[in-house]
């Protein structure tokens, strides 16, 4: 092999290799763009859904008793597709039925001021589970941990907003 014969097999096996490298670096680059449209549609259907499952309990909002019926929602406030690590802010809505009898007795174990002014922000999906006319209260002693109350004892209805990170 000639000099001039060696350096040119060289050059193509190089030229390969790189040409090799970049689409290899153009593929990761668009597979991650995938995997980040793929999260945030993920994270759009999980925000648009609402959910009725009995994930909350007295440990997560004191006085919730045993309620009969409940539709709650998840929002991301935060990008939650990042792959920075750390944590993730949740925020949650929930409109509780309550039992009469839990919601009496809520009403009983705080003091409760009625809301003055504009309601409390419904989040759109949940606004038909909240019927005209609601009075809602709202405790201050009751709001712990992240965790904001409006109750309407007489509808026995409660109205949480919950942040979770």
């Amino acid at each position: 092999m000639t000099r001039r014969s060696w350096f040119v097999t060289v050059a193509a096996v190089l030229g390969v290799a790189l040409l090799a490298g970049c689409g290899g670096v153009l593929w990761l680059a668009r597979a991650g763009d995938t995997d980040e449209r793929d999260c945030a549609a993920r994270v759009a259907a999980e925000e648009a859904t609402v959910r009725t499952d009995r994930r909350w309990t007295e440990e997560d909002v004191p006085g919730i008793g045993a309620y009969p019926e409940i539709h709650w929602q998840v929002d991301y406030p935060s990008f939650a597709c990042s792959r920075a690590p750390g944590p993730t802010d949740r925020r949650y809505q929930g409109v509780v039925r309550l039992a009469p009898a839990d919601a009496r007795a809520l009403a009983a174990a705080y003091t409760w001021a009625p809301v003055t002014g504009a309601a409390p922000a419904l989040w759109p999906a949940l606004a038909g589970y909240v019927p005209d006319g609601v009075r809602w209260q709202r405790s201050t002693d009751h709001d712990a941990g992240g965790t904001e109350v409006f109750l309407d004892p007489g509808e026995a209805l409660l109205l949480f907003t919950a942040v979770d990170t």
